[in-house]
């Protein structure tokens, strides 16, 4: 899910892994982003500065004047060699002259026992000294400065002072594990993500970020909260989400600042957008910089654990990883918990699975949750309905249950989408008058609510999407007393709702989707349908309708893009005028009874994707205007009287259909058709007798744009098919 954005065309609704990449001057589109190969052979290839790298070790012998921690102190030849007796001194100045080097003498022996011991128990060096890390490997490595910023006043029970004096490697660990960061054992399986990030920061992160020497509570900040935490936070997360197949990088690992771990890219609609860490901020001025404020990683293959580390981002405010099928995270949601300051949260299509947790209840400054798309089970917990401050919520295609009625606490919902759940319950008018006057999205199809739609569902003013297919809904749909001129998108198909559409219905003077399909309602059309003329979808398939032709009002619906009326007892003929709304891509007249020829203006629909007229009493001949449909995919035409050849069709290279069906399978067919993957005769009542009810269900993720068409596979009885093709009603 991505974040709000303005409503898109279905051309510009694409799914997110037609990202192309650039870099950060936005001049070049493609390919900027090194594959795993590049980057590793470019990490091979980088090797430290000389200077680094032919730094003396004063652990290793070498005793030159430049790294010798006792460069101060003489030899004693060096010593001897500088004293001057004269022979002809005197007794007495002879006398204190012993006398003097007797001193000198018992300071040098005291010195030569002191510092030796000093230096054994500071580990050999001096402690204000610039050393080597200790990597275990002998490898090149950078240099860090072990005097500490400043001292602990307090250390956790069995912390050893002097950690900044230890080889980086073990300082690394020690403030990992002696602050309760990291576990010692986990640190000690070289496999786990965590001994891995602890190695790369230690060992081969060139940027060598300081290890915190700092006293708990200095600037009211925990010894976690750190930007060495931090940064080790984000290795594991690489580690543990197989960093390594990501589909980009995102400069991760890179010897940058971890705030500069981010890429730009171009989406299909030719906007810029950035991935990785895409934020941070200065959280505590004058303390140890920025934060981590912003990661988003949408479609980029993370495959793993999401790890406990990541409550070491304690400023993190929004997490968007979205489209990461193989995505997974301990205990579902927990790893999330403790991230006080989240505010945007996104999941969806990440594989999750089991419960939400009772903790969720804690994240009370969240604003957006999607976990769409998931397997999460079981009941949503009470805590979850305190998150009061929820504008935008995805819970669906999980198995969650619940009713409905505590969703009405959330009273600053404006997006809700709940879909294919276990949601149960009946929408009250309290729900709508005291909770949801800010909804804008409401998506409750197909879960187990019940009753009549509440009369005041019209109230809801910033209402611009009503999807409830898919439920048990009685009752009429409301009428419209007002004019409502933001409502785009009405889904009430698969319920039990009856009579007609209302006639105020031409009050929703923006709709542009109105699906009724799939209920009971018995008067066809308002004669106010004249005036939605910006209507682009309009489902009525499979109602109780009289007998009625196909109503001469669509021929003002010049904007129709599907127009489905299966099984509607339609009579009469194909009227000429369809072939004149030129933006049809689906025209569905499947199971009713019309007559007559197939009008050769139906070949103007160029852009016709899905053409249904089977299951009818069309006679004739294919039209050889059917031979420009050049982007047609399914086209029945069994169970008629069409008679002749689908040359028209068949001989076009052009036209390559998943679905052709006519009336073709008989040794004298009724139909020659060379290309017809499904070939029919009117004997065989159960050939080509599925429903094809093409999905209706709009996606939120796209902004309730069709994305593809499919269709259901449900087979009718055979009676569905008795009388069609022979020519009797």
């Amino acid at each position: 899910m991505a974040t709000e954005s303005p409503r898109k065309t279905d051309d510009e609704s694409q799914a997110d892994d037609d990202f192309d990449d650039i870099d950060t001057d936005e001049e070049n589109p493609h390919d900027q982003l090194p594959s795993p190969e590049e980057y590793k052979a470019n990490m091979d290839n980088n090797t430290f500065s000389s200077s680094a790298r032919n730094m003396d070790n004063p652990q290793d012998g070498d005793e030159s004047d430049s790294d010798n921690e006792n460069h101060d102190l003489p030899t004693v030849d060096e010593y001897k060699s500088n004293l001057s007796f004269r022979n002809d001194e005197t007794p007495k100045s002879r006398a204190g002259l012993y006398t003097f080097l007797c001193l000198v003498l018992l300071l040098f022996i005291v010195t030569a026992i002191a510092v030796p011991l000093a230096l054994r128990n500071n580990g050999g060096r001096d402690p204000n000294e610039v050393v080597e890390a200790n990597t275990g490997g002998g490898s090149n490595v950078g240099r860090i400065t072990a005097t500490p910023v400043s001292s602990p006043t307090r250390f956790p029970p069995g912390t050893p002072v002097g950690v900044s004096e230890l080889p980086r490697i073990d300082a690394a660990s020690a403030y990992l594990t002696n602050y309760g960061i990291a576990d010692r054992e986990v640190l000690n399986d070289r496999t786990s993500p965590q001994a891995k990030a602890l190695n790369w920061i230690a060992n081969e992160d060139k940027f060598r970020i300081a290890i915190p020497t700092f006293p708990e509570g200095s600037n009211g900040t925990p010894y976690s909260e750190t930007r060495f935490a931090e940064r080790w936070a984000l290795a594991v997360l690489y580690y543990s989400t197989g960093g390594d197949d990501w589909k980009y990088k995102l400069n991760f690992l890179e010897p940058i600042d971890h705030c500069d771990w981010s890429n730009k890219f171009v989406d299909p609609t030719g906007t810029v957008v950035q991935q990785g860490v895409t934020e941070c901020q200065q959280f505590a001025p004058n303390f140890d910089g920025e934060k981590v404020s912003r990661i988003e990683m949408s479609n980029n293959n993370l495959n793993g654990i999401i790890p406990k580390e990541i409550e070491l981002l304690p400023n993190l405010k929004v997490w968007t990883t979205p489209f990461n099928a193989e995505l997974k995270s301990i205990s579902s949601l927990t790893p999330f918990l403790r991230l006080a300051t989240l505010s945007h949260l996104e999941l969806q299509y990440c594989g999750l699975t089991g419960p939400i947790p009772e903790g969720i209840g804690s994240l009370e400054f969240l604003t957006f949750f999607g976990i769409g798309n998931n397997f999460m089970t079981g009941k949503i917990p009470d805590s979850f309905f305190g998150l009061t401050n929820l504008k935008v919520l995805g819970m669906d295609d999980n198995i969650l249950e619940s009713s409905i009625v505590p969703f009405g606490k959330l009273k600053n919902i404006q997006k809700l989408y709940l879909e294919d759940n276990l949601i149960t319950g009946q929408i009250t008018e309290e729900i709508i008058r005291d909770g949801w006057q800010s909804m804008v999205d409401l998506d409750l199809s197909v879960n187990r609510l019940e009753g009549p739609i509440p009369t005041n569902v019209w109230s809801m003013e910033n209402l611009e999407v009503v999807d409830i297919h898919g439920n048990d809904f009685i009752g009429q749909i409301p009428e419209i007393d007002a004019i409502h001129d933001k409502l785009f998108f009405f889904a009430v198909q698969d319920n039990s709702l009856d009579w007609k559409i209302p006639e105020t219905i031409s009050n929703l003077v923006s709709l542009k989707h109105l699906d009724i399909s799939a209920n009971q309602m018995v008067i066809p059309f308002p004669s106010t349908m004249i005036r939605m003329s910006n209507l682009e979808a309009l489902y009525t398939g499979i109602n109780g309708f009289d007998e009625h032709p196909i109503p001469e009002f669509l021929s003002s619906m010049t904007n129709l893009r599907e127009l489905s009326m299966k099984q509607n007892k339609l009579t009469g003929i194909i009227p000429t005028f369809l072939g004149g709304l030129t933006d049809l891509q689906v025209l569905d007249l499947d199971f009713n009874q019309l007559r007559g020829t197939i009008p050769t203006e139906l070949g103007k629909l160029v852009g016709m994707d899905t053409l249904m007229l089977n299951r009818n009493f069309l006679t004739g001949a294919i039209p050889l205007s059917f031979s420009q449909l050049i982007d047609i995919d399914v086209i029945l035409l069994d169970a008629n009287n069409i008679t002749g050849n689908a040359e028209s069709i068949c001989a076009n290279p052009a036209i390559n259909t998943t679905a052709f069906s006519a009336d073709c399978g008989t040794i004298n067919p009724e139909i020659e058709c060379s290309c017809c993957s499904i070939c029919c005769d009117d004997s065989d009542a159960e050939c080509n007798n599925f429903d094809w009810r093409i999905n209706l269900d709009g996606i939120w993720e796209y902004d309730f744009q069709r994305v593809v068409y499919s269709f259901s596979q449900e087979i009718l009885p055979a009676s569905a098919k008795e009388g069609y093709g022979n020519g009797a009603p």
